[in-house]
């Protein structure tokens, strides 16, 4: 799962290859599908196609990988990988875009920002009219409409192939507050289902000796805040305070930023619902019901707390609970469904979407045969390559069990994840695939490591109350003057959220501070930054 988490994905897998999503079981074409028959051929076909890559020290050199001898055996073309280490690969391909010393294709290189700072040149080919032929990729833009959007440029064109693994809006989960049950069972006390019951819940664990070692070392409320930073496209939420402030009215997000069902994009931490949140945490505070190491507290350490011998921790928000308690005591810690407040309820999604990458996969002016590389890219998008490329190949990876779906299989050759087999053996996360909800349970199993946070999750209300709520995409393009000066102002604005936030919940003093702070955001440019993201949210929006 910590691998998972760090990536932010995983993936899926079944049938047919450069033909679509059809249902056959085996890992050949479809045989009554012309469209796979013609487009995939055994042997080598045509010169190896020149793509650059970033090598993790983990993996595998990709010639050596059972997920691409298997591969190039089903589509009959071959790679020249050039692959460089990860890291030094930013610094790397730059040199290279900047030199002109191009390979045919970027893969796992590039984002929309580059892209948009050197589209101008001619470096990168447009893709858009090869995208007919390409029917596994197709296919996911009719299951997806809305993701043809995010692949488009500010100029019309699209540059790249996305690399797309949903997850029932894992990615934009906040993190699930849980609370140790066995303390609740000891004290008589339900679940909390007010944000002021859980307030008396976390009083009365600290005020008792709830592990009956005669120490005051109860926990109210751990989280690990050391390290977290708003802005855009940060994760930060799990181990912040964000859906609290939607009991008084509005939640806050990883970049502050809400949008209105009529797209009219809004500050999140500018509300009277932050400021009377922020009131009643600091009372929180006060009274020790929240760690007061909070602010020190990275993940390694709050994991240390939860595994501590003598339980410590009643309260935990945290992305999984799996990664942070070993399995036999995670069982104790139930998730708490949102918490109701005097103006709302807890929980809102992050502006974070499934489709992690618009640019997984670029050519380059150097391509030789763009149907080519494309027609190899395309099998990619079969359901189950697409699992395969992500997660791991079929008989090693995975087996199909008697419904012909795909599960993991045992571990093998003396690794103890199926993150280290994946790491070893596929190029995962980033690459030109597309895992889609509909392929769970009818192409592959749901990631085992992930199966607590999507139950989780659930019994919140997450999926059924905030995944379809409006969002912003964090992978919507800016033109690139327009990128630079967001960088800029992130910079500031974020800093300021992020500095005061923190202060009031410990020192106090919003009243007293509120004005000025207001002020400092505004002369640091928070409404120019909000600006520009409604200039690029609505072109989104005209692209759908």
């Amino acid at each position: 799962m910590k691998k998972m988490i760090a990536i932010l994905c995983t993936a899926l897998m079944l049938p047919g290859i450069l033909a679509g999503c059809s249902s056959n079981s085996s890992n050949e074409p479809s045989g009554n599908n012309k469209a796979a028959e013609s487009t995939t051929t055994k042997g080598n076909s045509g010169a190896p196609i020149h793509i650059v890559r970033p090598k993790n020290p983990q993996n595998l050199p990709v010639n050596e990988m059972i997920w691409y001898k298997n591969y190039t055996e089903v589509s009959g073309i071959d790679i020249d990988w050039e692959e460089i280490p990860s890291e030094s690969a930013s610094e790397k391909v730059n040199l290279m875009l900047s030199t002109g010393d191009l390979p045919e294709a970027f893969l796992q290189s590039l984002n929309t920002s580059m892209i948009m700072k050197n589209v101008d040149q001619g470096i990168f080919l447009p893709i858009e009219d090869y995208i007919k032929d390409m029917p596994n990729f197709s296919k996911v833009l009719e299951m997806r409409p809305e993701y043809k959007a995010l692949i488009t440029a500010p100029d019309g064109h699209i540059y790249g192939l996305p690399y797309i693994e949903e997850m029932y809006g894992l990615i934009s989960n906040q993190g699930i507050l849980h609370i140790y049950k066995p303390w609740l069972d000891q004290l008589g006390l339900p679940i909390p289902k007010t944000i002021d019951e859980y307030r008396d819940t976390l009083k009365k664990f600290v005020e008792s000796d709830m592990n009956g070692n005669g120490k005051k070392d109860e926990i109210g409320l751990a989280l690990a805040n050391k390290d977290v930073t708003s802005g855009i496209g940060h994760w930060r939420n799990a181990n912040d305070f964000g859906q609290f402030f939607g009991l008084w009215g509005q939640a806050d997000r990883n970049d502050s930023l809400g949008v209105d069902e009529n797209g009219k994009v809004f500050s999140t931490s500018t509300t009277d619902a932050y400021k009377t949140g922020i009131k009643y945490l600091h009372d929180m505070y006060k009274d020790d019901l929240i760690d007061p190491e909070y602010l020190i507290t990275d993940s390694p350490k709050l994991q240390a707390k939860l595994r501590n011998p003598e339980v410590i921790v009643g309260s935990v928000l945290t992305f999984s609970i799996s990664d942070v308690v070993d399995k036999e005591r995670s069982k104790d810690y139930v998730a708490v469904p949102y918490l109701t407040g005097p103006g709302g309820e807890f929980g809102t999604r992050e502006n974070l979407v499934e489709m992690h990458n618009p640019v997984a996969f670029v050519l380059t002016k150097e391509a030789k045969d763009p149907a080519r590389i494309l027609k190899w890219a395309d099998g990619l998008y079969d359901p189950s390559w697409s699992v395969q490329t992500n997660w791991g190949p079929l008989g090693y990876q995975y087996k199909k069990n008697d419904a012909g779906v795909m599960v993991f299989d045992d571990l093998k050759d003396g690794l103890k994840t199926y993150s280290e087999m994946r790491n070893r053996n596929t190029i995962g996360g980033g690459t030109p695939v597309a895992v889609l909800t509909e392929y769970y349970d009818t192409v592959v199993e749901y990631p085992q490591d992930a199966k607590r946070l999507l139950d989780d999750m659930k019994a919140v209300g997450f999926i059924d109350k905030h995944l379809k709520d409006p969002f912003i995409p964090h992978t919507i393009f800016y033109e690139p003057e327009v990128a630079d000066k967001m960088a800029l102002l992130s910079a500031q604005v974020y800093q300021l959220m992020d500095n005061n936030r923190r202060k009031w919940i410990t020192d106090g003093g919003i009243d007293e501070g509120w004005d000025k702070y207001l002020k400092d955001l505004d002369k640091a440019g928070w409404n120019e930054l909000i600006g520009y993201v409604q200039e690029a949210y609505t072109r989104y929006l005209a692209n759908q």
